[in-house]
């Protein structure tokens, strides 16, 4: 087919691809950046196999690009947006192979550049850009499997998947997948028997093993960290359940996770009733991860409402085919979860959120509600920060001191300089790898700036163990004429030694 014909054929998802594209540079220009985005810029500046909290993709990731595109928001947030454009483009062809149908393909792509929880994380840096892609890619590949039966995918499979862990630990989840719907279905369990499904698996983890062998030097302090530490002295509470569903509602948009749950219903009923091998992959890619995930968000008092997302990217491809083939004459609530109205509903929830990152159009009281605050004031907080580390510096030695990862990695990325900040938080965290966890090492008689805002008060400044400290006038964080956040600065004199 001419290059022309294949355009004219998928011009609409094109201009789609384009202008979603658009809108995610704009953001990530203007926009600046979130602490956990800077905290993973951070781990760019010091390559390693892996990190306490995350393996290592994403420090990679950063690191790669923001030393190619320098140390501003473009440079570190490039690097998500390139793979959000291949996600989509994945997307598109994935769903047209399942319904080889170039309408409902579109759709599905529309449906990932609306819905909250796909379009805002598309063009930040964190670990859920590369495990998006990567997780979407093992559908694809395993998918390939399913049809053709080639053997030989297994490897691809298996170092797509290594790539994976590489990103996120949630990977983990993929072969449970995979088994449940080799389990189910008597047509493929026979690749249980064959050695190339296990040598890619062999693959995968050979892949992941970077993680494994900077674990095992270490202890294992990050395998500590997610199934002990952040889970110390749980107790049963309805909280976290009442955030989780809050979050799916709001991350997905109302008729988005309605919409979900009844793909996820009819896919079930048609993979089980009907024994649809399409529709019992599209289910088994999802249910296990939906299952762990959603249980691990509502019972875990650190649980994060958007630790299912990989979970729903099947129900979401196949929502469009549902469209076209069994609601367009069903019930009331058929039309209700249609596409003009969910389109229209998660359009207005993400334009809603963007807006309010740019400006606070619903004012929030108190001010810290509202999570868009604090991408604001780095900038400013951080040339003052500057100019008393240059003065007290002149002096004696001097550092940076925070009691906060999110307050340590921004403030480094925002000072002129990009000093190294210390978080003095008393828990287990990247920084005391670093050895900026601690003032165990800084000289007796050095100088400090120690930095909060108004998330987490300053407290007692002699609990850091310098003779004098002095308190410069708070910076105010103004929008829409409203003071919606405070940084305070201090200077500290005469190191005493940790106390």
């Amino acid at each position: 087919m001419p290059e022309s014909s294949i355009f004219h054929r998928h011009r609409a998802f094109v201009i789609l691809l384009s202008i979603a594209t658009a809108v995610r540079l704009f953001f990530a220009v203007y926009l600046r950046l979130g602490d956990d985005e800077a905290y993973y810029w951070e781990w760019g500046q010091y390559p390693d196999l892996s990190y306490l909290d995350h393996p290592p993709m994403t420090g990679w990731i950063g690191g790669l690009f923001s030393t190619v595109f320098g140390n501003n928001e473009f440079g570190v947030r490039i690097g998500p947006i390139l793979l959000s454009i291949l996600f989509l483009i994945l997307i598109y062809q994935f769903t047209r192979r399942l319904y080889k149908d170039d309408g409902i393909a579109f759709r599905a792509a529309l449906l990932f550049s609306v819905i909250p929880l796909f379009f805002v994380g598309s063009f930040m840096l964190l670990p859920d850009a590369p495990l998006s892609l990567f997780w979407l890619a093992s559908l694809v590949i395993f998918y390939r499997i399913v049809e053709s039966g080639n053997g030989n995918f297994w490897f691809v499979l298996g170092a797509v998947w290594g790539l994976g862990m590489l990103s996120k630990y949630n990977m983990f989840a993929l072969p449970g997948c995979i088994g449940l719907f080799l389990v189910l279905s008597a047509k493929h369990r026979f690749w249980f028997v064959r050695l190339k499904m296990w040598l890619g698996l062999i693959l995968g983890l050979l892949i992941f093993s970077p993680v494994l062998i900077w674990n095992l030097q270490r202890g294992f302090p990050s395998f500590a960290y997610h199934l002990v530490e952040r889970n110390e002295g749980f107790s049963f509470s309805w909280e976290p359940t009442q955030i989780f569903l809050a979050g799916q509602l709001g991350y997905l948009s109302p008729l988005a996770f309605f919409a979900a749950l009844v793909v996820f219903y009819q896919l079930g009923k048609r993979a089980f009733n009907e024994k649809d091998e399409k529709a019992l992959f599209l289910f088994t890619m999802a249910a296990p991860y939906l299952l762990v995930f959603s249980l691990a968000c509502m019972l875990s008092p650190t649980g994060k409402p958007h630790w299912p997302a990989m979970g729903y990217i099947t129900l979401f491809c196949s929502l469009p085919w549902f469209w076209k083939e069994k609601w367009v004459q069903g019930r009331w609530w058929m039309k209700l979860l249609g596409p003009i109205p969910l389109i229209a509903l998660s359009s207005a929830f993400t334009l809603l959120l963007l807006t309010q990152s740019v400006y606070p159009v619903i004012k929030m009281t108190p001010p810290r509600l509202d999570l868009t605050n604090d991408l604001y004031g780095w900038p400013e907080t951080g040339k003052v920060v500057q100019a008393e580390y240059d003065r007290l510096s002149r002096d004696q030695p001097t550092i940076v001191i925070t009691r906060r990862l999110n307050m340590a990695a921004p403030l480094r990325f925002y000072t002129p300089g990009n000093i190294p900040v210390y978080s003095i938080s008393g828990v287990n965290e990247q920084y005391d790898i670093w050895g900026r966890g601690t003032l165990e090492n800084h000289p007796k008689g050095g100088n400090g700036v120690y930095v909060a805002d108004s998330r987490f008060t300053p407290g007692k400044l002699e609990r850091f163990g310098f003779k004098r400290t002095e308190a410069l006038p708070p910076i105010n964080v103004v929008r829409a004429g409203r003071v919606v956040k405070q940084f305070f600065v201090f200077r500290l004199y005469d190191f005493q030694g940790v106390k």
